[in-house]
C-alpha cells in the first residue's frame, strides 16, 4: 500500500513510493453527498455526477488538497452538523471537477506495478491450489472492493475456471441491486458463470422470528449470507464435503480484525473453506485510482456519501452513515426501522422515546430476548438436580429426530429412551404432567463426558423447540444428514460429528430470543441512595469520627441528616465501610460497625483517588453500579435522559420516572462531588453548579463520558483481583484474557471493567505487583501464555488481607 499526497493541480491524489501502513481511506465526493448533508446553503457547484468534486477523509471534506469542511455527529433521524472550515472557489466561485483523466496518468506506474503484482498473486495462488479445491469464486458484494477484486480475477485466471457468486441478503442497498444487475450481465460476456445464493427466508421473516440482529447476536450474516452460499456451492459442485477457494474483495484497512488475515486464510468459520484476499494491502486511495482508470462500476451509492455498500440497517453501523442511508432509500429503511419498533420490548414508549431509542442505536446492544416483546423460554434446565432435568412446557413434543444426532438412539419402554454416546448408554426417562414433560438423564452425572452428552442433549431440545429451518445447521453438517430445503429432515446416515451443536447457544435462534426463566427476577434496590448519593466531603466527616456511632449521632456535623442519612447509610454498607450489627448499641445507624475496608479508606485519606476506587470495588457487587459498569460503555458520551431510557430494561415498574430520576440524581452528585467523577477514575461529567440567594444548591448533569483511570493504583487493582476471585468461587487462577473477557457471564466483576484498563497496562501492573508482593500474586507473560495466580504460595490470604498493604 502505497501512501498517498494530495494534488491541487488535478484536486485528486497522488500515490508516492512510500509505503504505509496506515491509510485514512480517501473516497471521492460527488454532488448528490453535498445536497443530502446541505453543502449547497454555503457552496456553488455544478449538479452532475460525472466526476467528483471533492475527496474526504473520514469527516473532513478535502478540496484541491486543502480540508474546507468537516461534519459531527449524526444518526438515523439526526442531521450530521456542517462544520465550514473555508472557502473552496474564492467569492463563493463554483466548484471544479477533479480531473480524472490527469490524476490517472499521474498515477500510472505505480498503479501498474501494484495491479502486476497483484495479478500474480491471485494466480500463484490459483497454480497452487488448482489441484486441491473444487471450485474458485469470487464473492462478489456489489461494493467498491469486489469491483475491483473481480475484475483483477478475471484478467488473471480463465474465466471458465472461476464463477461469481454474490450473496443476497435481500437487505442490500436498492443500487447495489443495480450494480448486481450489470455485473451479471457482463459475466454473460465474458464467459463467466453467475450465481445468486439466498436464504428460503425472507427478512421481513426472520427479524420478526429472530429480533433485530444486534452487535453481539448477527445472526443474519450467518442465515441470510454464509450458510446460502455453502448450500449453494455443494449443488454446483455437487459434493457436500467440498473445498472452495473464494476471491474476496477484503481489506486490512476497512477493520482491526481484517488487518490480522492474511492474504489466503483457511476458514475460520466452515472448514474447507478458502480465501484468497487479494486486495487485502490495498487502500481505497487505489482502488478507486484502478476504477477510474479501468473504467468499472461505481455504486452509486458511494456518489450519494455512503462510505460503505452493505446492508440497509446494520447493527455494525452508525454515525453519519446512517443518516446518509434512510435521507436515500427511506421506505426500504422505514421497513426495518418499524420491525425494530414491532419486535421492542419497550412496549410503554411513546413514538418520541421509541424514535430516541432508535436514533441512540440503543437497539444495536440487545443481548438476548429479554429486550424483544416475545421469546420466553418454554423449557426450564436443572443441572444440579439428581438427576439432572429438563422440563419441556409443552404436552406435544417431537424431540427424536434432533436425538439422533448425538448418538444411536432407540426407545427401550414406552416413556424410556438410551442413547449411545462414547461407549456409554444413557438413560432418558420422561415425566408427563397436564402442562410439562420432564426428560430425567438418569444415569448422568458429572464426569467430563457427561457433562459434555449433558449439553447435547440441552441441545436437542433448543433445536426441537427453536429449529425453523434457517439452513445453518444443514451448512454445518458435511455428511448430508440434514436437509432444511423443504420442512426438517434428518437421515439415518448421521456421522454424529455433532457440528450441528456446535452453534452458539446450539442455535441461533434461540441464542437471539433466548430468555431464561431464571433471569425474570427484575433487579431491585437500584434507587437506595435516593436523589442524595455520597460527597467526599461527608466521606471525610465520617473518617473523622472513625466511622463509628459519633459521626451517625452528630448527623455528619449536620451535614448528612434525614433522607440524606438513610442514603448514605445505605451507600456505605455497599462500599463495604461498615456491616449491620443488630447486638450492637443503638438505633440503626450506630448498629452499623465500621469495618477493615473503613479502616483502609481513613488511613488512605477519605478524598483521596484510591481511597474511592478501592470504594468503586465494593460498590460494583451491588445492583446500581454493578449496572453502571457493566452498561456504561467506555468511550461513549451519555445524557441523564438516554441513561434513563437505558433502565427501563430493570426498572419496568417505575412508570412515573422518580426511581429512575432518583438513581441518575444520585449518580450525578458521586460523580461530580468525589474523585470518581473529579479524577476520572470512572467518568468525566459535564455539570453546571449554582447556588441560589438561599443558598440552595443546584447541579444540573449535561453529559458523562466512560472514562478509564489514568493513574491506577496496583494495590487498588491487587484488591479487586480478590474480589473477584472470590465472587467467582474462589477462583484464584486465570488468565488476563479472561479478565479481559467481558462477554463471560460471571459473578465477579474484572478490575479491566471496572477501571478501563487495556491488556497492556494490565501487564505493567501485574509484572509490578508480583515483584512487589509475591507472596499475594504471581503473573507470568511468556510466548503469548499468560497466567495469574493469586495466593501463590498456598496461602489462605483474602481481600481484607489485602487492605493491610495501604
Amino acid at each position: 500500500m502505497y501512501q498517498y499526497i494530495w494534488d491541487a493541480e488535478t484536486g485528486g491524489l497522488l500515490l508516492t513510493t512510500e509505503i504505509s501502513r496506515f491509510s485514512k481511506e480517501p473516497r471521492p465526493v460527488y454532488y448528490k453527498e453535498l445536497d443530502i448533508l446541505g453543502f449547497d446553503r454555503y457552496w456553488n457547484y455544478p449538479k452532475d455526477d460525472s466526476a467528483p468534486l471533492m475527496w474526504a477523509e473520514a469527516n473532513n471534506y478535502i478540496y484541491k488538497g486543502r480540508t474546507v469542511a468537516r461534519t459531527k455527529g449524526g444518526s438515523v433521524y439526526t442531521a450530521p452538523e456542517l462544520v465550514i472550515l473555508d472557502s473552496p472557489e474564492p467569492d463563493n466561485g463554483v466548484l471544479e471537477f477533479v480531473d480524472i483523466e490527469a490524476m490517472v496518468q499521474k498515477n500510472q506506474n505505480l498503479l501498474e506495478t501494484l495491479t502486476q503484482e497483484t495479478i500474480q498473486k491471485i494466480y500463484n495462488v490459483y497454480r497452487e491450489y488448482k489441484n486441491k479445491v473444487d471450485i474458485f469464486y469470487v464473492a462478489f458484494s456489489g461494493g467498491k472492493d469486489s469491483v475491483v477484486a473481480l475484475d483483477l480475477v478475471q484478467r488473471s485466471l480463465p474465466h471458465d475456471d472461476f464463477l461469481v457468486l454474490f450473496g443476497d441478503t435481500r437487505m442490500e442497498f436498492p443500487d447495489t441491486y443495480k450494480v448486481i444487475k450489470q455485473i451479471e450481465q457482463y459475466c454473460q460476456k465474458q464467459g463467466i458463470k453467475f450465481y445468486r445464493a439466498q436464504s428460503k427466508l425472507v427478512p421481513s421473516q426472520t427479524w420478526k422470528i429472530f429480533g433485530p440482529p444486534s452487535t453481539t447476536s448477527r445472526w443474519c450474516c450467518s442465515v441470510h449470507k454464509t450458510s446460502p452460499q455453502i448450500n449453494l456451492l455443494r449443488k454446483i459442485t455437487g459434493k457436500h464435503d467440498f473445498t472452495g477457494m473464494a476471491f474476496t474483495g477484503i481489506r486490512a484497512e476497512e477493520s482491526l480484525t481484517r488487518s490480522e488475515y492474511d492474504s489466503v486464510n483457511d476458514g475460520k468459520k466452515h472448514s474447507g473453506q478458502l480465501s484468497c484476499h487479494g486486495i487485502l494491502e490495498w487502500s481505497s486511495a487505489e482502488l478507486f485510482l484502478y476504477i477510474f482508470a479501468r473504467g468499472l462500476i461505481i455504486n452509486e451509492a458511494y456518489k450519494k456519501g455512503n462510505s460503505r455498500a452493505g446492508c440497509l440497517v446494520c447493527p455494525n453501523s452508525s454515525g453519519r452513515h446512517e443518516y446518509i442511508k434512510r435521507t436515500c432509500y427511506p421506505t426500504e429503511t422505514d421497513s426495518y426501522l418499524e420491525m425494530i419498533v414491532s419486535t421492542s420490548g419497550k412496549t410503554n414508549y411513546s413514538s418520541e422515546e421509541m424514535k430516541m431509542f432508535i436514533d441512540s442505536g440503543y437497539w444495536r446492544t440487545r443481548k438476548s430476548g429479554r429486550e424483544l416483546n416475545f421469546g420466553h423460554d418454554c423449557f426450564e434446565v436443572k443441572s444440579d438436580a439428581t438427576p439432572p432435568t429438563i422440563t419441556v412446557y409443552k404436552t406435544q413434543f417431537r424431540w427424536e429426530m434432533w436425538a439422533k444426532t448425538v448418538g444411536e438412539f432407540y426407545q427401550a419402554e414406552p416413556d424410556l429412551y438410551i442413547i449411545k454416546y462414547l461407549d456409554k448408554l444413557y438413560q432418558i426417562k420422561l415425566e408427563r404432567t397436564d402442562i410439562s414433560i420432564s426428560f430425567l438423564l438418569l444415569n448422568c452425572t458429572k464426569s467430563k463426558d457427561d457433562v459434555r452428552f449433558f449439553s447435547l442433549f440441552r441441545s436437542v431440545i433448543v433445536k426441537t423447540l427453536y429449529c425453523i429451518g434457517c439452513g445453518v445447521c444443514e451448512a454445518e453438517c458435511k455428511s448430508h444428514c440434514i436437509d432444511m430445503s423443504n420442512g426438517i429432515k434428518i437421515g439415518d446416515n448421521c456421522t454424529h460429528c455433532h457440528k450441528c451443536h456446535d452453534i452458539h447457544e446450539h442455535c441461533l435462534r434461540y441464542n437471539s430470543i433466548r430468555n431464561k426463566i431464571s433471569e425474570g427476577r427484575k433487579m431491585t434496590g437500584l434507587d437506595r441512595y435516593f436523589s442524595f448519593g455520597a460527597r467526599a466531603e461527608w466521606m471525610n466527616i465520617f473518617c473523622n469520627y472513625d466511622c463509628g456511632a459519633e459521626f451517625w449521632m452528630s448527623d455528619g456535623d449536620g451535614l448528612v441528616a434525614n433522607k440524606k442519612k438513610d442514603a448514605f447509610k445505605n451507600f456505605v454498607q455497599d462500599a463495604g465501610l461498615v456491616v449491620y450489627d443488630k447486638k450492637a448499641e443503638g438505633d440503626k445507624y450506630c448498629k452499623c460497625v465500621p469495618t477493615a475496608v473503613a479502616e483502609a479508606v481513613c488511613k488512605i485519606g477519605a478524598t483521596e483517588d484510591a481511597a474511592w476506587a478501592l470504594i468503586l470495588c465494593n460498590l460494583v457487587y451491588t445492583p446500581a453500579y454493578n449496572w453502571f459498569v457493566n452498561n456504561l460503555k467506555l468511550g461513549v458520551s451519555y445524557t441523564p435522559d438516554s441513561i434513563k431510557m437505558m433502565l427501563s430494561d430493570v426498572m419496568e415498574n417505575d412508570l412515573k420516572g422518580l426511581g429512575k430520576r432518583n438513581v441518575v440524581d444520585a449518580f450525578k452528585i458521586v460523580m461530580d462531588k468525589t474523585p470518581l467523577g473529579t479524577s476520572r477514575i470512572f467518568a468525566e461529567c459535564d455539570v453546571e453548579e449554582k447556588i441560589s440567594a438561599s443558598g440552595k444548591e443546584t447541579i444540573t448533569l449535561n453529559s458523562l463520558v466512560r472514562c478509564g483511570w489514568d493513574s491506577p493504583d496496583a494495590r487498588v487493582i491487587l484488591y479487586s483481583l480478590y474480589k473477584f476471585a472470590e465472587a467467582c468461587g474462589d477462583y484464584y487462577q486465570f488468565t488476563l484474557e479472561t479478565l479481559l473477557d467481558d462477554s463471560i457471564e460471571r459473578d465477579g466483576v474484572s478490575p479491566t471493567r471496572i477501571f478501563g484498563l487495556d491488556r497492556e497496562c494490565m501487564i505493567r501492573i501485574l509484572n509490578g505487583l508480583t515483584v512487589n508482593y509475591p507472596e499475594f500474586i504471581s503473573a507470568s507473560f511468556t510466548l503469548d501464555l499468560d497466567t495469574i495466580t493469586l495466593r501463590p504460595t498456598g496461602s489462605e490470604l483474602t481481600s481484607e488481607d489485602v487492605l493491610r498493604l495501604f
